[in-house]
C-alpha cells in the first residue's frame, strides 16, 4: 500500500485498516457482563470500527471493561476530573465569559487551540489506551492553560467536557475531512470544507469498511489467565490515585475512589 508521508505516531492507527484485526482481539473481555445482549462480533467491530473510522479511542472505550461498572463519562469525571472541579460560590470565573464578545471568543479559542495541540501530543506519546496516564495528564494540563489565559481558577464539567470533547471531534475531522456548513441564513460558513488524511490516501470518496471474521471461547485456564492479568493492570491505577483522592474533600474522594474501585471487575470475568 502506497503511504503519504504524515505523523506515523499521531495518525498511525489511520494507516492501514488492518489495525482493525489486532483492535478486536483488544474487545474479548467486553463479551462477558454488559454487552452479553449483543453479539460478540457486534461488540468487538463497535469498538473497532469506531477507532478505525475517526482514531476516536475515547468514544470507544464505552464498550470496553472500563465501562462495565459505570457509564464512561462518569468515570472520566469522577476519576480525573473531580480533582479540578473549582465551581462553587466562592469562585468566580472571568468576568469576559458569558459577554459573547470578540474578546471572549479570541481567549476561548486559544484555550481550545493550545489544548488541541496537548492533545495531539498525547495521542502521539501516550494514547487513550492508557487513559489512566492521557488523562491524569490532559486535564492537569487544561487547569494550567485556563488559569494562564482566563485568569481564574473556575473549572466544571461542562468547560471540561466541551474542551476534551471538542478535541477528538477536531482529531476526527483532521483524519475524515469537513464539508462545508452554512448558518440558517444559508451565507455564513460555520466549518470550511477541508481535506483530511484519509482522503489524502485512499482518495475523496473512501470508504473504510471493519468486519470480524472469527471468534472463539477461551478455555477456563485462558479466561483466568486473562482476568489476573487485568487486576494486574487495574489495580495499580486505583493504588496510584488513592494519595491525590485523599487530599480532596470527602465527598471528592470518596467519588474518585469508587470510580478506581469500578475499574476492578476481574472477579466477574466468568467467560471471555
Amino acid at each position: 500500500m502506497a503511504k503519504k508521508e504524515f505523523k506515523a505516531g499521531l495518525y498511525g492507527v489511520v494507516a492501514t485498516v488492518l489495525v482493525a484485526v489486532v483492535l478486536v482481539g483488544l474487545t474479548v473481555f467486553a463479551f462477558t457482563s454488559r454487552y452479553n445482549a449483543f453479539s460478540p462480533e457486534k461488540v468487538a467491530q463497535s469498538y473497532a470500527d469506531t477507532i478505525v473510522q475517526t482514531g476516536d479511542g475515547y468514544n470507544a472505550l464505552k464498550v470496553s471493561l472500563v465501562s462495565k461498572e459505570q457509564k464512561f463519562g462518569n468515570f472520566v469525571t469522577n476519576a480525573y476530573m473531580t480533582p479540578y472541579i473549582n465551581d462553587g460560590k466562592d469562585v468566580k470565573q472571568n468576568e469576559i465569559i458569558g459577554t459573547g464578545s470578540d474578546e471572549e471568543a479570541q481567549m476561548l479559542d486559544t484555550v481550545y487551540n493550545t489544548m488541541y495541540d496537548y492533545y495531539e501530543e498525547l495521542m502521539e506519546t501516550v494514547g487513550l489506551q492508557n487513559y489512566d496516564e492521557f488523562y491524569s495528564l490532559y486535564f492537569a494540563k487544561l487547569k494550567e492553560v485556563r488559569a494562564a489565559v482566563l485568569q481564574d481558577d473556575y473549572m466544571d464539567t461542562d468547560f471540561m467536557f466541551s474542551v476534551f470533547e471538542s478535541n477528538v471531534q477536531t482529531y476526527a475531522n483532521k483524519l475524515t475531512g469537513t464539508k462545508e456548513k452554512l448558518a440558517a441564513d444559508e451565507k455564513t460558513v460555520i466549518q470550511k470544507a477541508s481535506t483530511g488524511i484519509y482522503q489524502e490516501l485512499y482518495g475523496e470518496d473512501y470508504k473504510l469498511t471493519t468486519a470480524v471474521t472469527d471468534t472463539k471461547e477461551l478455555p477456563a485456564d485462558e479466561v483466568e489467565a486473562y482476568a489476573t492479568g487485568y487486576k494486574n493492570r487495574v489495580v495499580p491505577i486505583a493504588q496510584n490515585n488513592e494519595a491525590l483522592a485523599d487530599t480532596l474533600d470527602d465527598k471528592k474522594s470518596s467519588a474518585m475512589k469508587e470510580a478506581f474501585d469500578n475499574l476492578n471487575v476481574a472477579d466477574s470475568i466468568e467467560a471471555v
